[in-house]
């Protein structure tokens, strides 16, 4: 059987006995569809006078074209602490829609060691990278908007760095133009895509601790 077998043939937990082992309550729970779901922030204060629980880190600095087995490393090693007995979570970063649809592939391990449901978990998950790309490339176009209008902060073309995002591998879009047509078409100068998960807002996302830091931000 291959990985996409093996996911779908897959019996899934309910969220709510999943939600159990981790010592979360359902009422923590924001479900999207039956095999997905969100912890509420609310969990970090109810949960804070518990022990600090143990962290291992997985990682590889030689990746390859097909990957190098750190999902497959960490959900084996979170089956194993399991099977001891041991109260253990797995924490993932949603794979990049990509590297999905290129050579590599998804991202929610192989074999027996895989995170399920694996399409969702591939594909959009909770929605939250369509946000944080909508979120981005709304900057973007506010930088532009700044430039057609004057450029009142008096930045240099050539030196700015925001590029826009996408979740897709598309080479034609890692370098642009943009502000073609006419005068309300924008200022032109030469730009580019990055894909999401190198987005500046996707690491403030990921580095913040509450709704009013993510605003501090």
């Amino acid at each position: 059987m291959n990985d996409l077998e093996i996911a779908r043939g897959a019996v899934l937990r309910p969220l709510e006995a999943v939600a159990a082992g981790m010592g979360l309550g359902a009422h923590l729970l924001e479900a999207y569809g039956t095999g997905v779901a969100k912890v509420d922030l609310a969990a970090v204060g109810e949960l804070q006078d518990r022990p600090r629980a143990r962290y291992v880190v997985v990682t590889a600095v030689t990746p390859t074209p097909l990957g190098e087995g750190k999902t497959v490393t960490t959900v084996g090693l979170g089956q194993a602490f399991g099977h001891l007995g041991k109260r253990c979570t797995i924490a993932l970063r949603q794979p990049s829609l990509g590297p999905v649809f290129g050579i590599k592939g998804g991202a929610a391990g192989g074999g027996l060691s895989q995170v399920v449901p694996m399409e969702p978990l591939n594909l959009h998950l909770t929605g939250d990278a369509h946000a944080v790309t909508a979120a981005h490339n709304l900057l973007s176009a506010m930088l532009d908007n700044s430039l057609h209008h004057g450029n009142p902060t008096g930045l240099s073309h050539h030196d700015i760095t925001w590029r826009r995002v996408l979740d897709v591998n598309d080479r034609a879009l890692r370098q642009i133009v943009v502000g073609l047509g006419g005068r309300a078409d924008g200022v032109p100068r030469q730009t580019g895509f990055d894909i999401t998960a190198a987005s500046e807002v996707m690491a403030v996302l990921a580095l913040t601790t509450s709704l009013a830091d993510l605003r501090v931000r």
